[in-house]
């Protein structure tokens, strides 16, 4: 099997698997009997542990370890903890808490571990690009909740567990034979991936290093508005859905809809790169899709209207995840791409998910859905603005 299909199935995997828990935390947690503010509690507590634990594994990645056994690590971590999770669930808040936490430091963080894997293996290997592989989590990803949408009501929503555990323990098994990056050569002898100087420096020389660009702490603050938005809105989607009459089938045909138009328009957006777009066209396009797709779920009150909106949320998805690790990786040199990426992912998906998480179970209890979406979709056109007075296409000069 090629290096690129492997991967490709790897990457697959571990989204049915992340899909399977994370994609239905929310719904998860309302049928163990919590409320909306808990909700946004468990979550935010789960981007604030990934906000802890992406710069130390970025500068683990940098310094020591390869992503593919630290993926590998973080998985079996996982899958220890996730048969614990439906008791935890069952004895209470506290314990929901701990558990989730637990587990959040572990297989959660796996997907910036393995999206920076993949940007090293494209250094090494010509057949690997990003926006292929990854489109395999998209379409993996959209199965995988169309199908489990369908099978929590006769199944129960346990399945769930076990569905990410087995996930966990494939990709484990198709990530120990897969190439280890660092010990491949380089497509480009002269990029060095070593430097006694970065190999020394401490955590928070990288953070001096890193936020000493312009560009990264314009990308760090638009990718946390970008967060703010998606993240909660997509966490709480369930809750929206019900508001207009939906259900658990509902969304699992929702989060299918615009995975698959993800997995297209990530494909397209790679070609179209090939052919000499710019990269920061693409964030462009996916905070203006995104936010008009938010703003209209204020409004919307059929099922079909919103259907069709899952349209824009894969533009902007498949735009957004195109953009962010390639462009991350190219402000700075290769030695410094894991602390980088891990970082961006700590500092945009940390805040701007506890933000959005935690704000997001007060504002639907307090104003109610439509003003809710009105305020993200806000969020999402600031940082659309933002961005274009950073004069992005310079830097990507």
């Amino acid at each position: 099997m090629s290096r690129r299909r492997h991967m490709f199935l790897l990457e697959g995997a571990y989204f049915i698997s992340f899909c399977s828990l994370y994609a239905y935390t929310v719904t998860i947690l309302l049928d163990y009997g919590y409320t909306e503010v808990q909700c946004g509690y468990i979550t935010m507590l789960q981007y604030l542990v990934m906000m802890i634990a992406g710069p130390i594994y970025g500068r683990m990645i940098d310094r020591s370890i390869s992503p593919k056994w630290l993926f590998i690590i973080l998985s079996a971590g996982g899958m220890v903890i996730t048969p614990l999770l439906p008791f935890c669930f069952g004895k209470g808040f506290a314990w929901t808490m701990l558990s989730f936490s637990a587990i959040s430091a572990l297989d959660y963080c796996a997907s910036s571990v393995i999206d920076t894997w993949i940007n090293q293996m494209t250094l090494r290997d010509q057949t690997i690009d990003y926006g292929i592989i990854r489109s395999a989590g998209s379409i993996f990803y959209a199965a995988t909740a169309l199908i489990s949408g369908y099978l929590i009501a006769p199944l129960g929503i346990n399945l769930l567990f076990w569905l990410h555990m087995g996930a966990l323990a494939v990709s484990i098994l198709l990530a120990l034979p897969f190439a280890d990056p660092q010990k491949l050569p380089l497509l480009k002898a002269d990029v060095s991936m070593e430097s006694a100087e970065v190999q020394n420096e401490t955590l928070w020389g990288s953070f001096k290093k890193l936020l000493s660009c312009r560009a990264y702490v314009i990308f760090l603050i638009c990718g946390t508005l970008y967060y703010f938005a998606t993240r909660s809105v997509n966490g709480f989607m369930q809750i929206i859905l019900n508001y207009i009459g939906g259900d658990a089938s509902t969304y699992g045909l929702s989060v299918f809809l615009y995975c698959v138009g993800e997995f297209l328009l990530m494909r397209l957006a790679s070609r179209l790169l090939r052919r000499g777009m710019k990269l920061p066209v693409l964030f462009i396009a996916s905070l203006s899709a995104l936010g008009l797709r938010i703003l209209l779920l204020g409004v919307l009150r059929s099922m079909a209207g919103v259907m069709a909106t899952q349209v824009l949320l894969s533009i902007g998805f498949a735009g957004f995840l195109r953009f962010n690790i390639e462009y991350v990786a190219s402000l700075f040199p290769p030695q410094y791409s894991g602390r980088a990426i891990l970082i961006s992912v700590a500092v945009t998906q940390g805040v701007g998910s506890i933000i959005g998480n935690l704000a997001g179970g007060y504002l639907l209890a307090s104003v109610g859905v439509p003003v809710y979406c009105f305020i993200c979709g806000s969020a999402m056109l600031l940082a659309l603005v933002i961005f274009i007075m950073g004069k992005p296409f310079a830097t990507a000069e």
